[in-house]
Order: C-alpha cells, then sequence, then structure tokens
C-alpha cells in the first residue's frame, strides 16, 4: 500500500495546521470559557470559507474541491488539535455540502447550492437524532412502530406541515438549513416510512429550543429544534417519498472515520503539549523526558498516536473504494481514537501534575473534549455491538485487509 500524500493532500495539510496553531487554537481557549452562542466561533468559520475549508467536499464542478475521505480525515486531524468543536462544526458542512450538491434534484440545487457556495457563514444542520432516538440510527431497531423518530411530515396542498422535536442537532441555531428527517409513513418500521426534507432557517413554525449545555466541545453548537405546524414547499422533499433511511445510508459513510479523526486530534494535542512540557521541566536533576518512565510513557502515547492514524486512514481508504468493508473498520475507529483520546488526555494530565487541573491550563479544556467525544451520535459501545454484528456473521477478520469476501473454515 502507497502511504505517500498527493501534493493536494500535503497542501491542504499545511493550510489546515498552520490554521489551527495559529487562529484556532488561542481563539478557542478564550471562546470555551463563554456560554451558549458567544462561544460561536463565527470568525474562525469565515477564515475557514476563505481557505477553501467549509467547501472543500464539493464536487469540482460545483465550485468545491470534491476531496475524498482520506483528504478530509488528514485536515480533519489538523483542525481538531485546534478545536474539535469547530472541527465538528466544519464536517457537518462537507457532509451536507455534499447531500446538497449529489443527493438532491438539479432544481433543488440550483435554489440551495449557490448560496451554500457563496455565503462565508452558511452552515447546515442534520436533525435525525430525538430525545428517545439516537445511536438507535446505527443500529436500526424497526421491531414495532413506536421505535425510532416520531417526528411527522404530512402533505397538506403543496406544503409539508412537520411536527415534533428534534435534540442535541449541531449547529441547529446557526444553520442557514435544516436537513430534516421525518415520518411520511407512520403505519410501517421508521425504516421504511421515513423522507429527506430540506427545511429552512426561516421557515415558519420552526424555532430553537434548548441549548445543551456541554462538558466539552464548546465551540460547537448543540441545540433542540422544535417544528409546531412548520410548513415547507412539496419540492423540499430530498429524494423518494419514504426513502429517507436509505438516503441517510448513502450519506452516513465516513462519519466515525470524521469522528475518529477529530478524537485523534485532541489525542495528538495532548501529546504534543505533554512532550513539550517534558523537554522544557526539571524535576530531581534532569529534564522529564530524560527520565526513564516518562520517555516510556511519550514513546507509548506516540506509538499509539501513529497506529490509530494508520487505522483511520485505511477506514477512510475503505469508505471510497472498499463498500463491503468500511463499516466494520469505522466502528474499529471509532472505539480506538475516542479511547485513546481520553487515555491521552489522562497521562497528560498526570504528568502536568496539579497545573493540569488548572481552568487556566490547555489539558483541562482537552479532557474535557476527550470525554465527550465518545459520547453519539453512536458512542463507542453502540459501536462495539454494531461490529460484533459484522463479526459474527464472518469468521474471519482477515478479509478487512483485502477486497476478497472471507470464506467458511472447513
Amino acid at each position: 500500500m502507497d502511504f505517500e500524500l498527493t501534493d493536494e493532500q500535503r497542501r491542504l495539510q499545511r493550510i489546515a495546521r498552520d490554521f489551527a496553531y495559529r487562529e484556532i487554537r488561542p481563539l478557542a481557549t478564550e471562546l470555551d470559557r463563554k456560554q451558549g452562542q458567544e462561544s460561536f466561533p463565527l470568525e474562525l468559520l469565515r477564515r475557514a470559507s476563505r481557505l477553501g475549508l467549509r467547501t472543500m467536499r464539493v464536487p469540482r464542478e460545483h465550485g468545491g474541491l470534491g476531496t475524498d475521505l482520506l483528504t478530509e480525515a488528514i485536515v480533519m486531524e489538523e483542525i481538531a488539535v485546534g478545536d474539535c468543536g469547530f472541527a465538528m462544526t466544519l464536517a457537518h458542512a462537507w457532509r451536507e455540502g455534499y447531500l446538497l450538491a449529489c443527493h438532491t434534484s438539479p432544481e433543488q440545487r440550483r435554489r440551495f447550492l449557490p448560496e451554500f457556495m457563496a455565503d462565508d457563514t452558511y452552515l447546515t444542520a442534520y436533525a435525525l437524532t430525538e430525545e428517545h432516538a439516537g445511536s438507535d440510527h446505527g443500529l436500526p431497531y424497526a421491531g414495532d412502530l413506536e421505535a425510532g423518530m416520531r417526528t411527522s411530515a404530512v402533505l397538506e396542498g403543496d406544503h409539508w406541515v412537520i411536527n415534533g422535536r428534534k435534540r442535541f442537532i449541531t449547529n441547529g441555531n446557526v444553520a442557514r438549513l435544516i436537513v430534516l428527517f421525518a415520518r411520511t409513513d407512520p403505519t410501517v418500521a421508521w425504516t421504511e416510512g421515513i423522507s429527506c426534507f430540506l427545511v429552512p432557517s426561516d421557515a415558519p413554525g420552526l424555532r430553537v429550543g434548548r441549548f445543551e449545555d456541554k462538558l466539552g466541545l464548546r465551540l460547537n453548537q448543540n441545540v433542540e429544534l422544535i417544528f409546531e405546524g412548520c410548513r415547507v414547499p412539496r419540492e423540499n422533499l430530498v429524494g423518494v417519498l419514504n426513502r429517507g433511511h436509505e438516503l441517510a445510508e448513502a450519506v452516513g459513510p465516513g462519519s466515525k472515520v470524521r469522528e475518529g479523526a477529530r478524537a485523534l486530534g485532541v489525542a495528538r494535542a495532548c501529546y504534543e503539549h505533554a512532550l513539550t512540557w517534558c523537554r522544557e521541566r526539571v524535576q530531581g536533576g534532569r529534564r522529564l523526558a530524560e527520565h526513564q518512565l516518562i520517555a516510556s510513557i511519550l514513546a507509548e502515547m506516540a506509538t499509539e498516536i501513529e497506529l490509530a492514524r494508520s487505522l483511520l486512514w485505511r477506514a477512510a481508504w475503505a469508505v471510497d473504494h472498499d463498500p463491503d468493508h468500511h463499516r466494520p473498520l469505522e466502528d474499529m475507529v471509532k472505539q480506538t481514537t475516542s479511547e485513546l483520546a481520553v487515555r491521552t488526555a489522562t497521562r497528560t494530565m498526570q504528568l502536568f501534575g496539579a497545573r493540569g487541573a488548572l481552568r487556566e491550563h490547555p489539558i483541562e479544556k482537552l479532557m474535557r473534549d476527550a470525554a465527550t467525544i465518545m459520547l453519539p451520535p453512536m458512542g463507542t459501545y453502540a459501536s462495539r455491538v454494531r461490529l460484533s454484528r459484522w463479526l459474527l456473521a464472518h469468521p474471519t477478520v482477515g478479509p478487512l485487509l483485502s477486497a476478497a469476501e472471507p470464506q467458511p473454515a472447513g
């Protein structure tokens, strides 16, 4: 396998890395302490747009860079070193921007895509999760009609009328456009009876509810969206009626890679702080890094980060080139990187001693970010369950390394 990056990947990596160290990280520390929408990094979003990062997933024929998922993962790691929450904000622009360009009708693209491309502050939201239905969208239980989402959309004349509530919606209070999934046929299981809609943020009957005051990832906005007789034109239906689950599955691949890249960015930021500290701090007559125990801890941290990145890149490549095997690899990435972030943050805090627990110290923020990234949209436990189901259906994990189908033993 060739691990050499292309010239374009290296160019974007350099741009993202410089942006993260010079602009994101200094501002993130300040914004992390603010409350509500005051923590939203509007100027960073404008800067990311000017650098071409907000729209890079959009195909070139529509004005973007047409990046593949491996390039996204490379850029996402760099951005997350600066701030993992802001990286999550951009990840939604990538996914929903791609949906607008590649999964909408020509008429819908004419109405929505030009403004998305032109406005430096244009963000999108993906409204799937509800109070009672979150990780089960990745582990789709459809055993009864009560399972799954309950937000409904009913066609009345030339408009869809939407009622319900969505929870934990990233960018929900700052998005110009909501990609909404709602039930359109309540007589069948939700996987067979939901549809996707484009809902402008100023649609009548849509309002923002509670703001989620999170432990970490605080630059990333999460809110409740409330739909009370919300009306959108019938032309805003995306794809085929009642086939929204299939559409979500089509745009879903790569989500765990992006989450993994964000977690890896947190782990790397922790390691870099630890390495700098251990090179400078003198204890017992020597720099910390010269003590054998400390040096071995740093070596183990660096090794784990490199191993996780190799798995991450393999999974990213599989999403684009090996669709039969990307999902188990993505679940492995989710578990590996999110737990690595927590483990690396914990070790770094221990190396800093009492300083690591101070609110003024950068590791305190990174510890909170690492803990938060383990959670849904699909947490590590749900990823384990989904991976175990795949493993039970396949006699060996060897075929994950190639496109060959597994053969039963004996």
